[in-house]
């Protein structure tokens, strides 16, 4: 009885004429003569002007999935805006309708850096607006992300001076914002920026946001200054103190923002 065929064998031609074909490209590949090498070069060629259409379509593709990414993105983050507006609202008719006072309004001066200064008396950098750009004493200053570099201290017609929030002497009122406690946070030696006098129930955890807490006529609430790093064992079973990372990166400052209250 005849034993039966390979599978492979049905393939044997087509296995053969690939063989072949590597075979005679690493040939050409490495063959140095001048025929050889101009037509391998208009090969070359041809093959990259055909690659151009198939790269434009590719392409095509890719910006049309990446464009319903972002239409997709841009309608949630609408929708969480328009979320965040309401909850606004709700809350200005609910303030009105206990009598609270209205809420500050802040307008906005950019000023680009033009150096900074660090001293045993004051960290602070220089901006390129003064009062005659309508910056005042003791006005609010952040990043374009919003969060807080520092205030005014001194004003020039063209320039102010900014002293910086890691500054040994500066003091700002915060809120951690998962207790809800308020407090200073200020620098000491060795322990870094610290807020003291925090009640032992305080739920605190490293990682916590901490924002101003609004209760200065310098920065609006909510602006952002760091994250909770640490939580010091409690001191006589009443208080602790909790460690803050901040968040301006203040070696890579450009330009900030001054704060100009709008009432």
């Amino acid at each position: 009885m005849a034993a039966s065929a390979s599978p492979l064998s049905s393939y044997k031609s087509l296995v053969n004429l690939l063989a072949s074909t590597v075979l005679s490209l690493m040939i050409i590949a490495s063959n140095t003569s001048v025929p050889v090498i101009q037509v391998r070069n208009l090969v070359l060629d041809g093959s990259a002007y055909l690659y151009v259409p198939i790269q434009w379509i590719e392409t095509l593709f890719t910006l049309e999935h990446d464009y319903k990414i972002l239409q997709q993105n841009y309608i949630k983050a609408q929708i969480e805006l328009n979320k965040h507006k309401t909850l606004v609202q709700e809350n200005q008719r609910l303030r009105n309708s206990l009598g609270f006072k209205r809420e500050k309004s802040f307008n906005v001066i950019p000023a680009n850096v033009l150096s900074d200064v660090g001293s045993h008396t004051m960290n602070s950098l220089t901006v390129d607006q003064g009062s005659d750009d309508g910056v005042m004493l003791l006005a609010g200053v952040v990043d374009a992300r919003a969060q807080l570099v520092g205030k005014i201290v001194a004003v020039a017609p063209n320039t102010a001076l900014v002293q910086l929030v890691n500054d040994k002497n500066f003091r700002v009122s915060v809120r951690e914002m998962r207790s809800r406690n308020v407090g200073i946070l200020s620098y000491y030696l060795k322990k870094g920026y610290v807020i003291q006098d925090v009640p032992k129930n305080a739920e605190v955890i490293a990682g916590d946001s901490v924002v101003t807490s609004g209760f200065s006529d310098i920065f609006p609430e909510h602006i952002f200054v760091g994250w909770v790093s640490e939580i010091s064992p409690v001191i006589e079973d009443y208080v602790k103190s909790i460690q803050v990372d901040l968040a301006t990166d203040f070696n890579r400052l450009e330009e900030v923002f001054i704060l100009e209250s709008d009432d």
